[in-house]
């Protein structure tokens, strides 16, 4: 690509543009079988040469000393744009997550959270996200920078031939692979929520969102009255009164607690919403109200729960 040349190192994602097909065209001359026939005395004649030349006495060939080559320099160490493909979490974030339970609070906190990284078809869009918001461009480019595991994310809004330089904007990182050759954690600086800080993010090796469900509220848990409430890292709630599948609200502005709710993919017409907060050791459920974000929590409690 004119912008940015890739000299030998760069993992490009763009297209190659088709030739015109008036450009690519020979006229040919006389009839198939009179280039069947040429072809065929062309191909005899050069045999019959390399014969002659093999039964010809020639003289012995004296070896020539070789020029003395120099070295090839050192190769850097090559990061393909297969080597990120993934989900990307922001360290500060797992770690409040881990200690509050309440993803609402921490999306209010943490600065960048999660990037990801996802091949469609010759492309390698990035979507960079908040919980609240989410940027979406296409990687052009990955690049080596002048210090050992630096590098930079060449991206634009799309992935298309032509693309100018002052399209470009770019996303520094750093890595380095671990003992089987996997980078599984980077240091990433992007522009829109981190301001270029340089935050660690953690290649997920699960779905977000059974991480999400195992860290927050996953678990077998009993009512003061000895009802049984349960919910599994797949997303699957069960009540008293009613099972359904659940995702946990990651979007502070959803509502003014913690929330869950019926999953959007699994049960799209759900309309199940219940608030939730950790009291230490109890899980306290709240009853919601409204029929748009951001949805209001009862004051108290409709449940109040241990683990069993």
């Amino acid at each position: 690509m004119e912008a940015t040349p890739t000299g030998g190192w760069v993992m490009r994602s763009g297209r190659t543009a088709s030739r015109d097909e008036n450009s690519s065209r020979v006229e040919t001359f006389g009839t198939r079988a009179q280039w069947r026939g040429a072809a065929v005395l062309a191909l005899c004649a050069l045999f019959a040469c390399a014969q002659a030349r093999a039964q010809d006495p020639q003289p012995a060939e004296q070896p020539q000393p070789q020029p003395q080559k120099p070295a090839p320099p050192k190769q850097r160490d090559r990061v393909y744009l297969t080597d990120l493909e993934g989900t990307w979490i922001s360290r500060d974030y797992l770690e409040r997550l881990r200690a509050s339970r309440a993803p609402h609070a921490t999306g209010r906190q943490a600065a960048g959270i999660a990037i990801k990284i996802q091949r469609e078809g010759n492309s390698y869009p990035i979507a960079i996200t908040n919980f609240q918001r989410v940027v979406l461009q296409a990687i052009i480019d990955v690049q080596p920078e002048a210090k050992p595991k630096e590098y930079r994310l060449a991206v634009a809004q799309e992935d298309r031939p032509g693309i100018r330089a002052s399209e470009l904007t770019y996303i520094a990182f750093r890595g380095e692979r671990s003992a089987d050759g996997v980078f599984r954690t980077l240091s990433i600086a992007e522009p829109t929520f981190a301001k270029r800080r340089f935050l660690t993010y953690l290649r997920l090796s699960e779905p977000l969102e059974t991480l999400v469900n195992r860290l927050v509220i996953a678990g077998q848990y009993v009512d003061a009255d000895g009802n049984y409430y349960e919910f599994t890292e797949d997303g699957e709630a069960t009540l008293p009164d009613t099972a359904f599948a659940y995702e946990v609200s990651l979007d502070p502005g959803h509502a003014s607690c913690e929330l869950l709710l019926s999953h959007r993919e699994r049960e799209p017409e759900g309309t199940q919403r219940i608030g939730f907060a950790w009291a230490g050791a109890e899980l306290r459920l709240y009853r919601v109200t409204g029929k748009k974000t951001p949805y209001k929590c009862a004051a108290k409690p409709f449940a109040v729960l241990k683990r069993q």
